[in-house]
């Protein structure tokens, strides 16, 4: 996955990258999507805290990129298959970090 090509601070830059494409669309869509941030807001993993792991940067860019791709496929031109499959990567990522943990 993304852990095997990128520096971590490489990720975190990924990262800050979705999180202005998420403004954005707040300011787009307004309070309507909130919702489907929800995972991510609850993870509590931000581009700021250098501090996590690796992994859970990459489990934060799965479920950012995967809440984006949602909104654009219902407000867009992007197909279901990519938010459904970013999702199941981002879950997949998910059990492994509490696995390990």
């Amino acid at each position: 996955l993304l852990g095997d090509y990128m520096h971590k601070d490489e990720l975190i830059q990924l990262h800050q990258l979705l999180v202005y494409i998420r403004k954005f669309l707040e300011k787009k869509f307004g309070n309507k999507i909130d919702e489907v941030f929800k995972d991510y807001d609850n993870l509590n993993i931000h581009p700021h805290h250098i501090h996590r792991t690796k992994s859970e940067h990459i489990y934060a860019i799965f479920l950012l990129s995967s809440s984006i791709a949602k909104i654009l496929s219902e407000n867009g031109n992007v197909p279901r298959s990519v938010a459904s499959r970013l999702r199941d990567t981002g879950e997949k990522i998910g059990r492994e970090i509490a696995r390990k943990r």
